[in-house]
């Protein structure tokens, strides 16, 4: 069976045959035409990354738009504006269709865009929905940018959503935060926008598949390895320090990038400026791959730890 990475390449591979349009093609957040304009696609299948029992139609809509838009900050994009597709079940009143209508939108009115458009289907299972955005970057970051000696810096804090989801598989209410971390994804556009603009990160991911699998994705594009130091790893107060909910959970959606060392105090400034948490948990190296080192500097392989769809599910329910 082929992995998410695997299919998604010969995917690539089929549909990517190169064009003086684009400067950056397949294989990270997003793509980046001439002229700086950013555009990515992000899906959303009823049972497999949200359930209507855990949310409210209108929640899993602004969730989704907002994981779409984490895709833009990680480029360093600006958003300009939102499309979106839905396939709804045909015998349904259609309220569901115009309450996650309603959550896209209100996920827009956040970083101040609005829906120009999309798609309506008639499904004859679970409802789906698709996010595109199209933005602008002036100077886009990619995963591709990682050297040895730059230190990994990650914002906000880990685990909290993950915490949600295993709640609610297993029968119980959520901590109410860990809820909105679920779904309420944080907005790290100006983040974003601040740290390729100011040249500021040299490569770049939102953590949507577990700090692990997303610290392999920006190692295996730069061709370098990076070294997570888990003791250092902001987990979130809701996830009940659980730091492996923070190293594989995944659906955080917060930036995490690398910089050159002396960049250290203008990332703490702009941490201040933001209000936005910036913690430094580890440091790029010559190799491949992704380790993690304790503090006492004993080293192990991280592996591929973190969500992939089509490998086994995890146990604790839908992503």
């Amino acid at each position: 069976m082929m992995t998410e990475r695997e299919l998604v390449e010969r995917l690539a591979a089929i549909g990517w045959k190169g064009s003086r349009a684009v400067l950056l093609g397949p294989g990270d957040d997003a793509a980046v035409l001439r002229g700086g304009f950013t555009i990515s696609t992000d899906i959303a299948v009823e049972g497999v990354h949200f359930r209507f029992d855990w949310v409210s139609a209108e929640e899993a809509g602004f969730r989704a738009g907002a994981a779409a838009l984490s895709d833009l900050a990680a480029m360093g994009a600006v958003p300009l504006a939102l499309l979106v597709s839905l396939a709804v079940p045909g015998d349904a009143d259609h309220v569901t269709a115009l309450d996650l209508q309603r959550g896209v939108r209100c996920a827009g009115e956040r970083v101040a865009v609005a829906i120009v458009g999309g798609d309506v289907s008639r499904s004859p299972g679970p409802v789906v929905l698709d996010v595109v955005v199209v933005g602008k970057a002036t100077g886009y970051v990619s995963r591709a940018g990682a050297e040895p000696a730059q230190h990994l810096w990650v914002s906000g804090s880990l685990g909290g959503a993950r915490a949600a989801v295993r709640a609610w598989s297993a029968g119980k209410a959520p901590d109410p935060a860990a809820r909105i971390r679920f779904a309420a994804p944080p907005n790290r556009i100006a983040l974003g926008s601040a740290l390729a603009g100011r040249g500021i990160a040299r490569s770049m991911i939102d953590l949507s598949d577990g700090l692990i699998l997303d610290a392999g994705r920006i190692a295996a594009m730069s061709g370098a390895r990076i070294c997570i130091r888990p003791h250092r790893v902001p987990v979130d107060p809701c996830a009940g320090g659980d730091l492996n909910l923070a190293l594989v959970g995944g659906e955080d959606y917060e930036l995490m990038f690398t910089a050159n060392p002396g960049a250290e105090p203008s990332i703490l400034d702009l941490g201040q400026e933001l209000s936005v948490p910036l913690t430094r948990i580890g440091m790029v190296e010559a190799g491949t791959g992704v380790v993690l080192e304790d503090e006492r500097g004993l080293r192990t392989d991280a592996g591929d730890a973190g969500f992939d769809h089509f490998a086994t599910p995890l146990p604790d329910g839908p992503r």
